[in-house]
């Protein structure tokens, strides 16, 4: 609790100085959706969307939007329908109510490190759910074979009943891809244990090129996998999604769980909090409008932009840093030569102090000898980005640490 205070006051503050590089949120295509929010409003409000929103699991008009950018954007399998689907105030708010249906409180999540902080807090709360660790040997083992043998190693010794596998796809905060064969596997282990299979896609959106990735792992999500010829339960498996990292939207809180129609059902009542109806007009406008294939295109090219930009300064500084292609941040090393996580937290303090916000490694649940990472946002302002490196360099290199040489994370 004191860290959620902290952040509390954190966000509370009216400091404008400070540069919030620790916040997984897009900047870059703001512009873009003002004018078409804009419009929405404009054209599409009248009276009845004063009174208490349409539909059960969500608006009909949004639900069947959401059925169309899946068809067309996810490849799914199966072609999605608006009843698999179920709306929530936020990505968060989908996992709550999911969990809430499917474990008793007390059960476990298995989750692979590193993984979003949030999730420590997120699925205590009302579903009384803990997050298992499944603790890797290194940040890219969690796209290998070791993953697998890994999850049978944490389910035997695990103390909590586990319920739930839970993976982000794309990662965060690696911002890479799960290979197609293993999600695959992380099915199969899913059904041979009986669990059910939770896959949040909230970046899948979020894809750029970036050079550094000869051989890129392209997005697969769990929509497009075949369940019955891997002969796994579709009713035991979840994919929730979100427009607000892919889209920018994290102050609209809306996202939705696809799943199974009788699920669908249960998450509706279990949700207990209907999306508002100026949310629901604009999100509808927004993956119906005929400018969203540019607008994804152009999304990705600011962050391909972005990322160059941000890199480019790790590359000069000698950081070390994980290349990705997908998401909003890079996970690098600016603790250089941290051998504690006291060395870790006080990088993060100098930062700071001059203004720069960026998220703890060890938030993160990673291996216990990688210290000194933070995951760094760069999908904010590109003058904000340029003034953020600015003052990085500047705390970095008063810094008495000797640098290391090797540019990226093997």
């Amino acid at each position: 609790m004191p860290k959620i205070k902290g952040a509390v006051e954190e966000r509370k503050s009216t400091d404008t100085t400070k540069i919030d590089l620790s916040t997984a949120e897009n900047w870059l295509i703001r512009t873009e959706l003002m004018e078409i929010c804009k419009d929405a409003i404009t054209q599409r409000l009248n009276k009845q969307h004063f009174s208490y929103p349409r539909g059960f699991s969500g608006n009909p008009d949004l639900l069947e939007a959401y059925a169309s950018i899946f068809n067309n954007y996810f490849h799914p399998h199966t072609p999605i329908v608006p009843s698999h689907i179920s709306t929530a105030p936020g990505a968060s708010g989908c996992i709550d109510a999911l969990l809430y249906n499917i474990c008793d409180p007390g059960d476990g999540v298995m989750i692979p490190g590193p993984y979003w902080n949030g999730f420590d807090f997120g699925i205590k709360v009302r579903s009384s759910v803990t997050p298992v660790l499944v603790s890797l040997s290194t940040f890219k083992a969690n796209f290998t074979e070791e993953l697998i043998l890994t999850l049978e190693e944490t389910i035997k010794t695990s103390t909590f009943p586990i319920k739930a596998l839970m993976i982000t796809n794309p990662h965060n905060p690696l911002g890479l891809c799960y290979p197609r064969g293993v999600l695959e596997e992380c099915l199969k282990f899913c059904d041979n244990h009986g669990i059910h299979f939770i896959s949040d896609e909230v970046y899948a959106l979020s894809k750029f090129e970036n050079p550094e990735i000869q051989d890129p792992v392209e997005f697969t999500s769990v929509l497009s996998l075949d369940l019955n010829a891997l002969r796994v339960d579709p009713s035991r498996v979840h994919m929730v999604w979100s427009t607000s990292k892919d889209f920018g939207q994290s102050g609209f809180r809306m996202a939705i769980t696809q799943a199974n129609n009788e699920m669908a059902v249960a998450l509706a009542l279990a949700a207990n909090t209907q999306i508002s109806s100026l949310s629901t007009i604009f999100v509808t406008s927004l993956l119906t409008s005929p400018k969203l294939p540019k607008l994804i295109a152009l999304n990705s090219q600011r962050l391909a932009q972005a990322y160059t930009t941000l890199t480019g300064f790790f590359k000069e500084l000698s950081i070390k840093y994980v290349p990705c292609n997908a998401g909003l941040y890079v996970f690098a090393k600016l603790a250089r030569q941290a051998q504690t996580w006291e060395d870790e937290s006080s990088v993060i303090s100098d930062l700071k102090s001059s203004g720069i916000l960026v998220s703890a490694g060890r938030a993160y649940h990673g291996p216990e000898n990688e210290k000194g990472w933070m995951r760094v946002g760069f999908a904010v302002d590109p003058d904000q980005l340029t003034e953020a490196i600015r003052r990085m360099k500047t705390v970095l290199t008063q810094m008495t640490e000797k640098p290391d040489r090797t540019h990226q994370e093997q």
